[in-house]
């Protein structure tokens, strides 16, 4: 029933995707002698997509970006034909928005807190303990505020939005037994932003930033005790295998974002975008069954290495959430002072999970 119902909002939700983003003409994106734009482009026009994925093949979502290349190109009797370029083939992770605004690639997906600050508003779903049920209610939260609300269109200005989505939310990893929410402190643990450090302080946890991919080892040698690493990182860092106990519950969301170059999507005829537009909820109805089935393929793996299963119960949320407001407090202080109303945008936000959480049954 909820996939059913998941599939039904994202239809709704992203037909009417309109959000886009500047960026450089990429003259290799048609076919030779066009210019772009509607009076250029004709039926013959083929738009080949260059899609930057800076993931290797053997993650979770590249199966669902080929899908989406598929999609496209079979809805438009191969007029967009796109290519999904894995494992930094088209440049450095850190480069892959700045390379998409200029026209060196003409879409890719990746991390929207990865690139700190460039998507502020955004960024108030990443912060700890908001409430969503799960990721069905997340997905359905983010593309609505950026389809029904103007508080995030500076982040999307200069781009063409496929789909934002998130994953399951991010389990927390210790390398030490842990029975309890106040045996984490003292620990040395990974955070993922500015915001989950302020959550971790206030948890008696040392705070730590560290690369995703230094992990393991820093983990193995005991220069961090463990911290906040989404499934994602945990298959492909095989985590399991050095940590003692994990927690499993309500923590962060990540926030994902497929996008294309606008300029490269405004040239297409309006029936084409009509296609980028509509793959959207084709691309959203992918996602949670990928994550689901990750996330229990890797309590599989922790099961198989005796790993701890620490799941949330009510004393443990309730204890995660009574520490977290200065997070929240700190996130709305630096938005205001970028000029943003910090607190209209978090409030908005939880007011659109309440929602959803409602409309999803919980």
């Amino acid at each position: 029933m909820k996939k059913t119902l998941a599939m039904i909002l994202a239809v709704v939700l992203m037909l009417s995707v309109l959000v886009a983003c500047g960026g450089g003409n990429n003259n290799n994106n048609t076919t030779p002698g066009t210019t772009g734009g509607d009076d250029a482009a004709t039926n013959e026009t083929v738009f080949k997509l260059n899609i930057d994925y800076p993931n290797p093949e053997n993650s979770a979502i590249y199966p669902a970006l080929v899908q989406w290349a598929d999609y496209v190109r079979e809805q438009s009797g191969g007029r967009i034909d796109p290519t999904i370029y894995s494992g930094g083939a088209l440049g450095s992770l850190f480069d892959v928005v700045t390379n998409c605004e200029s026209g060196v690639t003409d879409g890719f997906w990746s991390g929207v807190t990865i690139y700190a600050g460039v998507f502020p508003a955004t960024e108030v779903l990443g912060l700890p303990m908001l409430g969503a049920a799960d990721q069905h209610v997340m997905n359905a939260v983010l593309n609505a505020l950026i389809t029904e609300t103007d508080l995030f269109a500076s982040d999307w200005e200069n781009f063409k939005v496929v789909a934002l989505h998130t994953s399951t939310t991010s389990p927390i990893l210790f390398s030490k037994p842990v029975n309890s929410i106040a045996d984490m402190a003292g620990l040395n643990l990974r955070i993922s932003n500015a915001y989950t450090t302020e959550w971790f302080t206030q948890l008696g946890a040392a705070p730590v930033s560290m690369s995703i991919n230094d992990g393991y080892e820093n983990i193995q040698k005991a220069v961090v005790d463990g911290g906040l690493f989404f499934f994602d990182q945990v298959q492909s860092s095989a985590l399991y295998e050095v940590v003692d106990t994990v927690y499993i519950g309500e923590t962060i969301s990540a926030l994902t974002m497929f996008c294309l170059n606008k300029d490269v999507y405004d040239s297409m005829p309006a029936d084409l975008q009509a296609i980028i537009d509509e793959s959207s909820a084709f691309f959203l109805s992918l996602t949670p069954d990928i994550y689901d089935k990750q996330q229990a393929d890797m309590i599989a793996k922790f099961e198989e290495y005796n790993v701890n299963l620490f799941y949330e119960t009510p004393e443990s949320r309730e204890a995660l959430t009574s520490v977290v407001q200065s997070s929240w407090d700190k996130w709305i202080e630096v938005m205001n002072e970028r000029g943003y109303d910090g607190q209209k945008i978090f409030d908005t936000a939880r007011e659109y999970i309440e929602h959803y959480n409602g409309v999803f049954g919980y």
